[in-house]
């Protein structure tokens, strides 16, 4: 019968949360305690003795309605030595002696919302008592943040982008139990990282928890409105990593960098609830944006029903000092011609930032030696824990501050020159707004990327607008200014980018492959162009150079961590895609004799192949053709050598003579091929990726084998003997467009 009556009452001890839950959550909730239940907390300590300092202390503070019997919650005790210890090392007589809203903060930090056993304090569930056995061993332990009746004072503060003082309020405390489980589940040891953060405390949780700087001395005594925890030490309130900022001057210079992204929140729920209590009319909660974590907040939410988020969610902070944050200036941004930190564009400053923070778990230094955590880049946090003076735990997470500091990950990748210079600011906003920072930052990969100037952005008509709210990378239509797309930023950035590292060669001539399939660097003799930019040289009134000076762009002399940038003459304009209506179109529209490709053009015409813009089996997809010279099909012509075709001639008007439309037109098919019978990846040219092979062209009847030999481009059809080769009039380079590519070949087949 005894053991019926118990099981009744941990029933309701239990599943007393999960109701309390359920409801709306105020500061005077309170719950009736049933018949069968007796001794409250208050009486449970009373009885036992020794706990006379932490009962005054309750009672000053204003907590004893609570701790008997009004509320439902788990009390963390502290006896009358560890008190007395605690007053002596804070230069108290007597509990007596402490500020009012001092002694609130502190005494409200040992009192917990709500009724948890030891089991729950060791692997707390979200989802309640129902969690299965499988879904307990998920995460298990990292739900380990408590809320506590310990709050700060609200506080008045100025809104920078207002100027007005309003009134902030500040959310309770949650209280960290450090279970086993915890650290089992993390994969790190327990007692080096408890002691990391807390080295005037000892850890003795191996079967049990730690609750922040205290150990638990007798577990789960039992009363009628929750359970009690006998600790060895006073547990000390933990603040914000935002208040250790300000109670750090060594870090004001990360402090007031982080804090021009203030942002204060109107919160009607905590006005209509607390406002006439203070007395004021709204209350606000302090926040960084949309972005950087909200470290000035106690909670990462301000929804009390957000229970898996407020119990695991934290945020780690790596605040470079002053003087490290200076000397990083003066070797990277004072480099790129900014005159103070003050100075640097407010996109570089707020990467800059991210690289200091993560989001999520408390970082812990074994997680930092061993590499697992990564910042939101993807790129491992670069520092000795061991060498960190201030290492703080937080309400909210862990602050480590930073007297030394590295060059961060984003702003020593191949993307560097445009974090640096002030006159490549708007290619950073195209790199930010492309949303493929994270992949440029790996140093799992590498890559050779080329770092616009501000003039060449421009010119290619994306132009950095400064605003009052922020800059904006937009174009100008007819409408006016229009921000630009992640999509045409996304080619943008490709079309600028290898993925791999190359080091551009000052002689001979080579073509790379940009990250934007089918789009070509050109490299003659150390200098650069494009295939959009080359494809010029093929128009009758063209006189100028396409290839531009070519300059790398160093880390201070140095390599960037994921390869090699470089910055491009100005005389082009801006690399970019080929804007031509495609290859297709620009053949089948020629009738300009001075067009090299003039007399292929008229034999597809005079195979009636061409109509409007289109050319006969193509229908619209990718294609490479490789078009004789005029003097080849001039000689063919000649000579009756061109099937199809007798007595023929070629003049500015057109060609002439005798024509079988089939045979000729099954002749000139078969210099085209086509990617709907044939995959291809890549255009030709020398080392590319079209691989030596034998090709179906768009005769079905005749195929083409393709030959790179190292120095040379071959074509043979396999009913001929007669070897086309690539001339190399122009480098072997493909003239690139769209939809397609040609080459000329130095005979007809």
């Amino acid at each position: 019968m005894k053991d019926i009556k118990f099981i009744r009452k941990m029933w309701w001890l239990l599943f007393a949360p999960l109701f309390l839950l359920a409801c709306e959550d105020k500061m005077t909730e309170h719950y009736e305690v049933p018949d069968w239940v007796a001794g409250s907390a208050w009486e449970v300590l009373q009885e036992k003795g020794g706990y006379s300092i932490f009962l005054h202390g309750v009672e000053l503070a204003g907590y004893k309605s609570i701790m008997d019997g009004r509320s439902i919650l788990t009390i963390m005790a502290p006896d009358d030595d560890a008190f007395k210890v605690y007053l002596q090392a804070h230069g108290y007589s007597s509990i007596d002696e402490i500020n009012a809203e001092e002694l609130k903060k502190l005494i409200g930090f040992h009192l917990l919302y709500y009724s948890y056993n030891t089991d729950k304090l060791i692997n707390f569930r979200p989802e309640g008592d129902l969690a299965s056995e499988e879904n307990k061993n998920k995460e298990a332990g990292l739900y380990y943040k408590f809320r506590t009746h310990s709050a700060s004072s609200p506080s008045t503060e100025i809104d920078r982008k207002t100027g007005k003082h309003i009134t902030v309020y500040h959310l309770e405390r949650f209280l960290p139990v450090f279970s086993y489980r915890y650290w089992q589940t993390k994969a790190i040891d327990a007692k080096s990282n408890y002691e990391y953060f807390y080295p005037n405390s000892t850890w003795s949780g191996e079967n049990g928890f730690n609750v922040s700087n205290a150990s638990v001395q007798e577990y789960g005594i039992t009363a009628n409105n929750g359970y009690i925890y006998k600790i060895d030490r006073v547990l000390e309130p933990l603040e914000t990593i935002y208040t250790v900022l300000e109670d750090h001057d060594e870090y004001s210079v990360f402090r007031d960098l982080y804090d021009s992204y203030s942002e204060y929140a109107y919160d009607q729920t905590l006005s209509n609830d607390y406002g006439a209590t203070i007395g004021v009319d709204s209350l606000y909660l302090h926040s960084h944006g949309t972005s950087l974590p909200p470290i000035a907040m106690e909670w990462p939410t301000s929804s009390y029903q957000a229970v898996k988020t407020l119990a695991s969610v934290s945020y780690s902070v790596f605040a470079p000092s002053n003087k490290a944050l200076n000397n990083f200036f003066e070797t990277y941004w004072a480099k790129g011609n900014y005159e103070s930190l003050e100075d640097v564009d407010k996109l570089a400053m707020k990467h800059l930032l991210f690289q200091f923070v993560n989001v999520g778990l408390a970082v812990f230094p074994d997680q930092i030696k061993n590499g697992t955590v990564k910042n939101q880049y993807g790129v491992p946090f670069n520092f000795d824990p061991n060498k960190v003076k201030d290492r703080v735990m937080c309400v909210n997470g862990t602050f480590y501050g930073l007297d030394e500091m590295t060059n961060p990950p984003l702003f020593g990748s191949v993307m560097g020159p445009a974090f640096r210079d002030k006159d490549r600011l708007a290619y950073l906003y195209a790199l930010d707004g492309s949303n493929m920072l994270n992949s440029y930052a790996s140093t799992e990969a590498s890559y050779t990327m080329l770092i616009p100037s501000d003039e060449e952005m421009t010119e290619g008509e994306f132009t950095l607008n400064y605003y009052e709210d922020g800059n904006v990378l937009q174009r100008e239509t007819e409408n006016g200014w229009s921000d630009i797309g992640s999509s045409a930023l996304q080619q943008l950035v490709q079309t600028h980018t290898l993925g791999s590292e190359k080091n551009l060669k000052a002689t001979g001539s080579h073509v790379y492959t940009s990250q934007l399939s089918f789009n070509y660097w050109f490299l003659k003799d150390g200098k650069l162009t494009c295939n959009a930019w080359y494809n010029q040289v093929l128009e009758p009134d063209y006189n100028g150079n396409p290839f531009v000076e070519l300059t790398e762009l160093t880390d201070d002399g140095k390599k960037w961590t994921n390869g090699r940038s470089y910055a491009y003459g100005n005389t082009n304009g801006l690399i970019s895609l080929d804007e031509t209506n495609g290859l297709e179109q620009k053949l089948a529209i020629n009738s300009d004799s001075r067009y090299p490709y003039f007399a292929f053009v008229q034999l597809l015409k005079k195979a009636n192949m061409v109509s409007g813009e289109s050319i006969s089996g193509l229908f619209g997809g990718r294609f490479i053709v490789f078009i004789p010279t005029e003097a080849a099909i001039k000689t063919a012509l000649a000579n009756n050598a061109i099937p199809g075709i007798t007595n023929g001639a070629l003049s500015s008007s057109g060609i002439t003579g005798t024509i079988n439309l089939a045979t000729l037109q099954n002749y000139l098919r078969s210099y085209f091929i086509s990617r709907t019978t044939n995959v291809f990846t890549d255009y030709p040219y020398i080392g590319s990726n079209f691989k030596n092979a034998v090709y179906q062209t768009l005769n079905p009847e005749v195929k083409m084998t393709y030959t790179d030999t190292g120095s040379s481009l071959n074509v043979k059809l396999n009913n001929s003997n007669k070897v086309g080769t690539v001339t190399s009039d122009y480098n072997y380079f493909p003239f690139a467009f769209s939809d397609g590519c040609f080459h000329f070949i130095d005979s007809t087949f």
